[in-house]
């Protein structure tokens, strides 16, 4: 028997909204009802191409299509407006990350969505990649791990807008590119005991061009190095920036019987002497993590799942690790994840609530 499809709106198709938006429309599990963006001229021709209603009140998208889902790429600041929105009416939520510009916020919406009985998951798409995922799958076969590395070097370009402002992005290059690689080492290794971790900020205050003369000063970190401690001497690196070509991405555990080597082309488990066990490639296009994670989440709200893959509650793992990061860098010493999380309320248990219990 076919399974109805899920009726869904996008709200922010610029950017990464817009490769999500795609996803939904080649989802079979969902029916795309509406969109929106406060650029009216971007939501119009994108719902124009699209044959759907395009709106630039996100009030009037809600009341009008009626979604059971809303998928958004907002920027942060915008964030908190949709969630309270879509909690209002019942509506469940995927968001693009960050869970929250701070843990403060973060465990509000985690709350919010909890309160109004909604699902709430994060966009953490290297989850869904079929290399990541098969580094996930294979890491008790390294034995125990001593060692986890970890990088995403990007050049975003001069132009920041939004993301050059801290009260607007929550972070720089830590909060937005280090936030993959610090979710992936999370959700393999856990809740670090305590981090350690540095951050630059360009600081721009010359135009570098005419043309950049009325570009605003940036107040958020360009590069970040970070240090994580893990219980029985286990340690892992994470080095971000965005600020260097050409993109760069991968993830690395290193264990007493082998290592594993994954970034987005393939996944190689190899033993201590280095010899190939395991080779994964990712065949598929690099868009369809996008679409997975679609479907994980619409299969979830349509079964009414109690488990759920990338939830808000288990980001709040990562905003705490980031934020721990962040404190480490001002107070020049090691700072714990836990602590970030306990001042919220929140232990790793309730943070686990909702992810797939491994089976023995």
């Amino acid at each position: 028997m076919s399974q109805e499809q899920l009726p869904v709106a996008m709200i922010g198709v610029g950017g990464f909204g817009g490769v999500t938006l795609q996803a939904l429309v080649r989802c079979p599990s969902v029916r795309l009802v509406g969109l929106a963006d406060k650029d009216a001229a971007l939501a119009a021709r994108a719902g124009e191409e699209l044959g759907v209603p395009s709106y630039s009140d996100n009030r009037s998208l809600l009341a009008q299509t009626k979604p059971q889902a809303v998928f958004t790429a907002v920027p942060p600041a915008q964030a908190h407006e949709v969630i309270e929105l879509c909690a209002d009416r019942g509506i469940h939520v995927w968001k693009e990350m960050p869970l929250g510009r701070n843990i403060e916020e973060a465990a509000a919406f985690v709350r919010r969505a909890d309160k109004a009985g909604i699902k709430l998951a994060i966009g953490t798409q290297r989850r869904f990649a079929a290399t990541y995922r098969r580094a996930w799958e294979l890491r008790d076969r390294v034995g125990q791990i001593f060692l986890g590395r970890a990088h995403y070097l990007f050049n975003w370009g001069k132009n920041l807008s939004w993301r050059g402002d801290k009260a607007s992005a929550g972070g720089g290059a830590l909060m937005e590119l280090g936030y993959h690689p610090i979710d992936l080492l999370v959700w393999t290794l856990g809740l670090p005991d305590a981090v350690y971790g540095l951050t630059t900020c360009g600081r721009r205050v010359e135009p570098l061009t005419p043309e950049e003369k009325h570009q605003p000063i940036y107040d958020t970190d360009d590069t970040a190095c970070v240090i994580l401690r893990y219980t029985g001497g286990t340690m892992a690196t994470v080095v971000t920036t965005r600020s260097s070509g050409p993109v760069s991405e991968e993830f690395n555990l290193h264990g007493r019987l082998g290592s594993i080597r994954a970034n987005a082309e393939q996944c190689v488990l190899r033993d201590a002497d280095g010899i190939v066990l395991d080779n994964v490639a990712e065949e598929s296009n690099p868009l369809d993590v996008f679409d997975r994670q679609v479907e994980a989440f619409a299969q979830a709200v349509s079964t009414d799942a109690k488990y759920y893959p990338c939830s808000g509650r288990e980001n709040l793992l990562t905003v705490a690790t980031i934020e721990a990061v962040y404190l480490s860098d001002r107070t020049t010493q090691p700072e714990s994840p836990l602590q970030r999380l306990k001042s919220q309320g929140f232990t790793v248990e309730d943070c686990l609530e909702y992810r797939q219990p491994i089976a023995e």
